[in-house]
């Protein structure tokens, strides 16, 4: 066997780690979302998720003609100045969504265990002297959960799922709007918030560090497929988030001086 039947072989076995656009259904993401327990239930995040979707495709071919271009050689820095802009406003707007979902379904559940529910619906059903659609929009998501208990165990199952996304989503967030490292205000981000081109997919890749410690990459593409995962995210365990949660708070500088002078030789 030559050369060149060698790199055919290696082509042939060769498995993406993204698919193309064409083989993404084109409502996958917004269905995603909607999948979460009373997600469905608000039209506003309804047409949020489905802002998001069109975007989403949007976005994706942007950076297949970015990747295209890069390895043309034809790119220019407009190219790049545009997509990051795209990709930022897109991160932004999904961590408002997942935010928003996120914020009521804890809401509810902290009503429903403290047996508060019958309270906030006549709370929202009271008259106003006028018709308050998101009042009653809200007060038929709290009949629900009263006429059927295990919705309230249903958030809490995909609040759990969607904790180590969220909690990513929000670390990406807070760099690229804050420039601060996600639960440590007073931490210093090393480096700039700057996205490099993902050579698989052309989605911009960020790095997330508390500090000195780099926790890892994530790109815009990375967040939106797991989005679309969503209804195949398992439950993890509690020990499985707190260890989680650690993790991604990451060490601060001493801590992590103190580590790493730990494994000096004497």
């Amino acid at each position: 066997m030559n050369d060149d039947d060698g790199d055919y072989e290696h082509d042939r076995d060769y498995v993406p780690a993204y698919l193309s656009p064409g083989q993404i259904p084109q409502y996958a993401l917004a269905e995603a979302l909607k999948s979460l327990t009373l997600f469905s239930t608000d039209m506003n995040l309804v047409s949020q998720a489905m802002n998001l979707t069109i975007v989403d495709e949007f976005v994706m071919a942007l950076e297949y003609d970015y990747l295209r271009a890069k390895y043309n050689e034809t790119s220019n820095a407009y190219d790049s100045i545009f997509l990051s802009a795209q990709s930022q406003m897109w991160i932004f707007s999904m961590y408002e969504v997942m935010r928003t979902w996120m914020q009521k379904a804890k809401g509810y559940v902290h009503t429903a265990k403290n047996s508060g529910l019958h309270q906030k619906f006549e709370s929202l059903k009271r008259d106003r002297g006028y018709v308050n659609y998101t009042a009653l929009q809200k007060a038929d998501e709290v009949q629900a959960l009263i006429d059927d208990p295990a919705l309230v165990k249903a958030l809490e199952d995909d609040l759990a799922r969607t904790n180590f996304l969220f909690i990513r989503l929000e670390t990406l967030r807070v760099a690229l709007a804050k420039h601060e490292v996600r639960k440590r205000p007073n931490a210093m981000m090393v480096g700039s918030t700057m996205g490099y081109m993902n050579r698989e997919c052309g989605s911009l890749e960020y790095q997330m560090n508390s500090g000195m410690v780099i926790q890892g990459n994530i790109s815009r593409r990375d967040i939106a497929d797991e989005i679309r995962a969503i209804p195949e995210f398992k439950v993890p365990t509690a020990d499985e988030v707190k260890s989680f949660n650690q993790f991604m708070r990451g060490l601060s500088d001493d801590e992590a001086l103190e580590l790493f002078n730990s494994f000096e030789q004497p």
